[in-house]
Parts: structure tokens; sequence; C-alpha cells
């Protein structure tokens, strides 16, 4: 097949399943979103992956902290509501990895690391809180509809370029590369930082209705900050920065906190549970 004709029928396909996309909405935010891949097939890659990811790691069973994990978890599960997805949760045991992430269809993972920047039962429900936000909205799916998108917009680049112009193979190649960056700088990037800034606001929503005061969230990145140092700037970071962050936390908190006082609350939630010294 001519690489002009796969680049019409990339077009075509990219055109009827945009007109689909539109209908999808983000849970809590309402963000319209370009999503191509059914839910279903991201669900099955999320949980064949999280098996291959966990098996030379160390995970911790039966132990306090885990059991921890599981409970705050379950219960920021239960908020989101997402019946279709088999939800799990582990505690991977590397003292010296502040990380948690998570793979499509609530399969979620924490680092011991982790536990003394989230500090108490409240800290760490903002973290699971902001994991399954990137699950329930889809981030992974969209991300790679977006890189998808990306591939066949180069390839029709790349025709018109080469029918349309007076530019020479070595040209147009300098050309497609110089896209690339752009696209790489001017899109994928700045569209994962609002991913980021997405499950913040997801999640603290899930932490408020699952009865965690939502008024712990900032405090969680000012700790994460000073544990890991200055990093990249923001422009060039698939992260928000901290000030970003607690702007945009700052923004939704009286629906939140309107959200918690509707919840039946917990007490007891925001004493310290972890500090460095546990580890």
């Amino acid at each position: 097949m001519k690489l002009r004709t796969i680049a019409r029928m990339t077009a075509l396909t990219l055109l009827a399943s945009t007109a689909l996309a539109a209908c999808i909405k983000v849970p809590v935010t309402g963000r319209r979103q370009f999503n191509l891949i059914p839910d279903g097939i991201m669900r099955s890659v999320g949980a064949s992956s999280y098996q291959t990811m966990l098996a030379d790691e160390n995970v911790a069973r039966g132990t306090e902290n885990a059991s921890a994990i599981k409970k705050v978890g379950e219960a920021i599960a239960k908020a989101a509501n997402q019946k279709d997805y088999d939800w799990k949760f582990k505690l991977i045991q590397e003292s010296d990895t502040i990380n948690a992430w998570c793979l499509p269809g609530g399969k979620i993972a924490v680092y011991t690391g982790l536990l003394p920047v989230v500090e108490s039962e409240a800290g760490l429900a903002f973290v699971m809180g902001h994991e399954v936000g990137h699950a329930t909205a889809h981030h992974g799916a969209e991300r790679l509809s977006q890189q998808l998108a990306v591939l066949g917009g180069m390839a029709g680049l790349y025709v018109y370029l080469e029918n349309k112009s007076d530019l020479n193979d070595k040209q147009i190649a300098t050309v497609i590369a110089a896209a690339g960056v752009g696209a790489q700088g001017g899109v994928i990037l700045p569209f994962s930082r609002l991913h980021e800034k997405e499950a913040d606001v997801i999640g603290m929503m899930y932490m408020a209705k699952a009865g965690y005061p939502p008024s712990e969230a900032p405090g969680v990145w000012d700790r994460m900050e000073e544990a890991s140092g200055a990093g990249l700037p923001a422009i060039l970071s698939t992260h928000p920065s901290n000030d970003q962050r607690k702007e945009n936390l700052r923004d939704w908190m009286p629906k939140a906190k309107k959200r918690h006082n509707r919840s039946s609350k917990r007490s007891g939630t925001t004493q310290t549970l972890w500090t460095n010294s546990d580890f």
C-alpha cells in the first residue's frame, strides 16, 4: 500500500474517531477528551503489564503498611465508582524511590519511599486519589490516542511535501524532524502536564468523597518538592510546577470541601503515621 493511501486512510479514520470522541468527558472536570482506544483494550493491557512490572519488585505482603495501602486504595476506588475495574493496590518495598504509578484499569503501585512524604492516611488518600484519577480519566488511552494522531499528521505532512513542494528528500526529512520536535514540545508534553493537574483535581474530589479532608492535599506537593529537589523546569517536564499544582488545587478546594462535608467524616486521618526514621 502506498504511503499516500495510508496517509489518506489515517486522516479519514482520525476524523471519524474525533467526531465520536467529542462525546467523551473526563469525570469531575468535564473536559472533552480525544480518545481512540476502547477501555476494554486498555484494561487488558494494564492487567498484563501490571504482572510484568511487579515480577522483579519486592512487593510487601501481609505487612501493616501494605494493609494501609489496600485500605485507603479501596476507599478511594469506592468513591470513584468504576464497577468494570478490577482494582489492585500494591506496596513495593523500595525506600529510595519516592513514587507511585497507575496502569489502565486501576492497577496501582506505591513505593515505601513515598510514605514519609505523604505522612498520614489523608496524605496517602490524596496520592491514591491522584493515581485512581489517572485511571478513571483514561489518561493512558488519551496519551496513546494523541501519539497516534501525531503519527498520522506526520505521514500527511510527508505526502504533502513530497508532492506539493520542490524540496529534496534530505530537506523533507529535516522538515519532518523539526515538526516532530514541535509536536513533542507543543502538544504531547503540555498535555501530560494537563493530565497531572487533572488527576490532582479528581484525586482531591475522590479523597473528599471518601471522607478525607481535602485541605491536606497541597501539603503533599510541598513535601514532595522538598524531598525531590528543584528538578526540571515545568516547561520541560511532564509534571507541572509545585506552585501550579497548588494554585490548581486552591481553585477547586471550595467544591472539594463541600463534597467532604457531605461525606461521612473520618477522624484521626491526619495524624503522622510515617517518617523518614521508619525506613
